[in-house]
């Protein structure tokens, strides 16, 4: 018996077209397959708060090509408004966020840069959204593009450090809106005050939510510079540095989150964009307190991929040692409940430690552990005495 699978209509609200139309369209069709398509629908499917729409004005690549890029042509801007008989009931909007979400990061590996606005929503997504398979697949997503980013060590605020609010950032993001006027006027030391309005935003200790809406107007800023041939290196710096602020700020939020699926894929995304000190110190960190199966397995088949943190050329010394990690490890092969992580652990040990030792019994590696703790521990032996008078021996 055929099973009635629900779906969401995709807004398409246009006559038809003549035949003869319809194969010159067909050309000009095939390469409507964009991003912005996937972005504005993750636009429609979630209000302020990123709670799901169960009425959006979803569109297909075809509608969103007809309407807002052949369509736009003619009537301007006024088409991308949706008006209230756009909208269509959504069943599943967790759904139909996942599939934008995968549908976003394929269509995005083929850039050369990441987006702004998909750094901007992936990062939205991973923290904020309701549905764990939607955080996990923009974490993933992160991972991915912070391979082209400058990412660093995954943090957010300190204690101490008190979040730029809206009465701090608004302000600052005023004066960039005049500076990057005055640039593209061509006024006299417009570019100096431009680098000096980044500055200001840079200076502000900003969170993921102020970190996303600051972005998104650095990105507007900067296409307005370029399209009035007055681009600015400054601003593209900051736009780059927003970018890179926005995925420190998720990774670290995915890294606390309450599903241990949006864990493990932080891990990842820790030990592929933040280099070795996040390794050393943030992985080390997850290492020593995750209790769960899912982060834990990520977190050994990392280390058995990239191998322990070892000094960078002319860098600081890592801030645990080969031993620290190896221990941590061997407490996980020995006495973790889960039969799976035991032998993941020893697997991961030989191959970081110990490739001579092909058991997966868990008392062969206590004992290794046992016998390398008690050489670690034994004195040096002192040389053998030499009788009075021989060489090299006061008498």
């Amino acid at each position: 018996m055929a099973v009635a699978l629900p779906y969401t209509r995709r807004v398409s609200r246009f006559p038809s077209l003549p035949l003869c139309g319809s194969a010159a369209l067909s050309l000009a069709l095939g390469a409507c397959a964009t991003t912005d398509v996937k972005v504005w629908n993750l636009e429609q499917l979630h209000d302020g708060d990123t709670r799901h729409r169960y009425q959006a004005a979803l569109q297909s690549d075809t509608g969103y090509f007809l309407r807002h890029q052949l369509l736009g042509i003619f009537q301007g801007a006024g088409v991308q408004a949706v008006a209230e008989k756009d909208l269509e009931a959504v069943e599943d909007p967790a759904g139909e966020c996942l599939g934008n979400l995968i549908e976003l990061q394929d269509r995005a590996r083929g850039e050369t840069e990441p987006d702004p606005r998909h750094v901007e929503w992936f990062a939205r997504i991973a923290v904020e959204d309701t549905s764990r398979l939607s955080r996990e697949r923009a974490v993933l997503a992160l991972e991915e593009m912070g391979g082209r980013l400058p990412v660093g060590l995954p943090a957010r605020l300190g204690m101490d450090q008190k979040p730029a609010g809206p009465e701090e950032l608004a302000p600052v993001l005023e004066e960039l809106v005049r500076t990057v006027r005055g640039l593209v006027e061509t006024r006299a030391g417009a570019a100096e005050k431009v680098g000096q309005s980044c500055a200001a935003v840079r200076a502000l200790d900003l969170d993921l939510a102020a970190g996303r809406r600051a972005l998104r107007a650095a990105t507007e800023l900067e296409r307005l510079a370029v399209s009035g041939d007055a681009p600015s290196a400054e601003l593209r710096d900051l736009v780059r540095h927003l970018e890179s602020l926005c995925v420190r700020r998720a990774l670290a939020a995915a890294l606390e989150d309450k599903d241990e699926i949006v864990r493990a894929a932080a891990i990842r995304g820790v030990a592929r964009t933040g280099g070795a000190r996040a390794f050393d110190v943030v992985l080390y960190d997850r290492l020593r307190q995750e209790t769960s199966t899912r982060p834990l397995r990520a977190l050994l088949e990392v280390i058995a991929e990239q191998g322990l943190p070892k000094p960078e050329p002319g860098g600081a010394k890592p801030a645990h040692s080969a031993e620290d990690w190896i221990a941590s490890i061997q407490v996980i092969a020995v006495q973790h409940p889960e039969g799976e992580l035991r032998v993941r652990a020893m697997r991961t040990l030989q191959v970081v430690a110990a490739p001579e030792l092909k058991s997966l019994r868990e008392e062969d590696w206590y004992a290794w552990g046992m016998a390398r703790k008690a050489a670690a521990n034994q004195p040096a032996t002192a040389p053998a005495s030499r009788p009075a008078g021989q060489a090299g021996t006061p008498p």
